[in-house]
């Protein structure tokens, strides 16, 4: 018996095929977003899966959009390539790390980013990644030095 009870329904980590899978048995209820790992480094979803959730109006929650700590310091990125874009980007933004990253992961159209935070000054320096967009020369740099 359905109460009515159910208005929206979330998905987490679910593949293309899965999500085609899930909305087939799903037909009364809308699945309206899906959690997947999504960052400048693990782009993963880029192929098929953030392209049908646009399509299909599916908000794509990013978890884990600052790369477990890896976008938001000098010492922790691996590429001098992309430590220069980043600091580049930084410069002409005045942002930092973090923000270009997480305001990086919200460009794309149907895309939010849930990171994770362990004090209040990462909380303020979280929020500041909004409110602002890079300009699309910026991202298509980004996109490049991080693919």
């Amino acid at each position: 018996m359905d109460r009515g009870l159910v208005r929206y329904v979330g998905v987490s980590n679910l593949s293309t095929a899965e999500l085609l899978a899930a909305q087939a048995a799903m037909r009364k209820y809308s699945i309206v977003s899906n959690q997947v790992l999504y960052n400048l480094n693990q782009r993963g979803i880029e192929v098929d899966l953030l392209p049908y959730c646009q399509k299909q109006q599916i908000t794509v929650i990013a978890y884990t959009p600052l790369d477990s700590g890896r976008l938001t310091k000098r010492s922790r990125l691996r590429s001098n390539r992309k430590m220069q874009v980043l600091e580049d980007v930084t410069a002409q933004t005045q942002k930092t790390f973090a923000q270009i990253a997480l305001n990086w992961c919200t460009s794309r159209s149907n895309v939010i980013a849930i990171p994770k935070s362990n004090g209040v000054d990462r909380v303020i320096e979280n929020c500041h990644a909004s409110g602002w967009r890079l300009s699309p020369a910026q991202v298509h740099t980004l996109d490049q030095a991080f693919s």
